[in-house]
């Protein structure tokens, strides 16, 4: 439930920044995000 509501909030959010235009900002902060993800998981798989 509150997994649900904090995803509901980002949503709310992405369609604010996409009505100010800020959406190629949004895009390069998932890229990166995504970009950490991937590192966090490969470090992950080694100490694992």
């Amino acid at each position: 439930l509150f997994t649900h509501f904090s995803l509901y909030q980002q949503k709310a959010v992405v369609r604010r920044r996409l009505q100010k235009g800020e959406a190629n900002v949004y895009t390069k902060q998932r890229r990166e995000n995504m970009h950490n993800i991937k590192s966090s998981l490969d470090a992950a798989s080694f100490w694992g």
